[in-house]
């Protein structure tokens, strides 16, 4: 089951709104940006891209320039912490130390 989350956001103007509509489709952009990069590099080298070298590749994107550079970090680092936590489940299926009863993603059933 997957989960969202969901907030109501009242009394904005419809030029605000439209702001912060943008700037969400920016966060989101440069988020996969961060996802592709480190994907593309882990299937190239098979290892990871650490968020220090990441950081250049994705500042060189125009949704990094569209925020404000302390916000594109943090959504820079929320990647960086998603895929550590992704590689830490890999390590420790490759080691059997992972037990789930639900079916496992294609991305680590194909490391078994």
């Amino acid at each position: 089951m997957y989960l969202t989350q969901s907030n109501v956001i009242r009394g904005l103007s419809k030029q605000e709104y439209t702001m912060l509509r943008e700037m969400c489709q920016y966060s989101n952009n440069l988020y996969n940006v961060a996802v592709y990069t480190i994907r593309q590099h882990y299937f190239d080298t098979r290892q990871f891209l650490r968020y220090e070298e990441n950081y250049p590749i994705c500042k060189e994107n125009e949704n990094y320039g569209l925020l404000q550079a302390g916000v594109a970090q943090q959504i820079l680092k929320m990647a960086d912490r998603s895929f550590r936590s992704f590689f830490g489940i890999l390590q420790k299926v490759k080691a059997g130390d992972y037990q789930s009863k639900d079916v496992l993603h294609p991305e680590i059933a194909f490391l078994r």
